[in-house]
């Protein structure tokens, strides 16, 4: 259930269209930015476009064509990090944005919580320094795209739970980059102390305004959920952590593209406003995937309660968040990277074949259970 691939030559037509570039480092990032888009407008899902040295996939983030890429390795520095990827793309796609979405290392467990999303007023590269008989940082403060930063400060409408009943915050401040994956508590203290209005650190996003800078895009962001605090405790929940993180993350900034005006003046422009006839077929193309989903998993059960629980089940995952589906995938055994690849859609159909062919009905409906009660808490499987 591979997306659909074209070459660049097939769709170098669209190139214009498409001015948001969505950059991720890690396959959690990945898959969750992965969910929100939906496909371009005569496609019938989000096209990947194998092309020189990366792999791009092309759809709709929020009401903006956007094209997304995933880094081949952490990092700002190296063949296939944050500097060269950014700056490839850029020359291929020529976007009038840039953001970079993901997890980061939050400054403060005090004051911070897990899923909180960091939004680069400044970034800051720490591994600049001077070293004589006292170490001097010399990295340069660098500011965010004004626009870009404008939006993600003003957006006021956005809402998204994290655990122990409470919601994501946005934090704005200075973001330190580097090369080094902290963890630990010495260390973190250390690199703090020098740096005492950061918010948070992370590893791309030197590379990132390095890369816009060098090729004259002043629009860029770096926007990226607290996932640890660089004390040691990385490994701790880390992969639900992420998840949580990276979802959070991936909210908050479709929320912010689906300003359909708040970003004409860097020139983006939003998709076309479908017409209620469209939108009508949209629910009948909605309600015929609900029932193929069903037909996947019903196998040998034919009665008919047997067929009402199925479609409460069906529905109650459909219904989920990309944060609860990666926590239901995980519950479940199934690995999270063979679906990293795949549109909200193909995903659907690519887990629900897992749970028919490994007759695992029972088992999905706790999962989701666990997350999200059911009204009869009674297993029907």
């Amino acid at each position: 259930m591979e997306l659909p691939e074209k070459s660049f030559e097939e769709i170098k037509h669209l190139v214009p269209e498409i001015n948001l570039l969505i950059l991720t480092a890690n396959d959690i990032e990945t898959f969750h930015v992965r969910q929100a888009l939906k496909p371009l407008d005569s496609f019938e899902n989000v096209i990947k476009v194998p092309h020189k040295m990366q792999t791009y996939f092309l759809g709709v983030f929020g009401e903006y064509q956007a094209v997304h890429v995933q880094l081949g390795k952490m990092g700002s520095i190296g063949d296939s990090a944050s500097i060269v990827t950014v700056m490839n793309s850029i020359d291929i796609w020529n976007p009038k944005a840039v953001v970079m979405i993901g997890v980061a290392m939050g400054a403060d467990e005090k004051k911070q919580n897990i899923g909180d999303v960091l939004i680069s007023d400044t970034i800051i590269s720490y591994e600049s320094q001077r070293l004589g008989e006292l170490i001097t940082q010399r990295g340069a403060v660098v500011e965010a795209g004004s626009i870009l930063l404008n939006r993600f400060k003003n957006l006021t409408n956005w809402s998204n739970p994290i655990d122990d009943g409470k919601f994501s915050t946005k934090i704005h401040g200075q973001i330190l980059s580097g090369e080094k994956l902290i963890d630990n508590l010495i260390e973190r203290d250390r690199l703090l102390e020098k740096y005492p209005q950061a918010v948070g650190a992370e590893m791309e996003g030197a590379g990132v305004y390095t890369a816009c800078r060098n090729t004259s895009l002043t629009e860029w962001i770096i926007v990226k959920g607290i996932c640890d605090y660089g004390d040691g405790n990385k490994s701790f929940n880390k992969v639900q952590r992420q998840n949580l993180a990276a979802q959070c993350a991936t909210s908050l900034t479709e929320k912010v593209f689906m300003s359909r005006v708040g970003f004409i003046d860097i020139g983006l422009h939003p998709v076309a406003i479908q017409s209620t006839k469209t939108t009508e077929n949209d629910i009948e193309q909605s309600d015929k995937f609900e029932e193929e989903i069903i037909a996947i998993v019903e196998s040998n059960h034919n009665l008919e309660d047997m067929h009402s629980a199925v479609q409460i089940t069906v529905s109650a995952f459909l219904d989920l968040n990309s944060y609860e589906k990666a926590q239901v995938i995980n519950d479940m055994g199934f690995d999270l990277s063979d679906f990293v690849s795949l549109s909200g859609h193909e995903l659907d159909k690519q887990f629900f074949n897992h749970v028919k062919q490994k007759d695992l009905l029972s088992e999905l409906w706790n999962a989701i259970n666990k997350l999200k009660p059911f009204t009869n808490n009674q297993n029907p499987f």
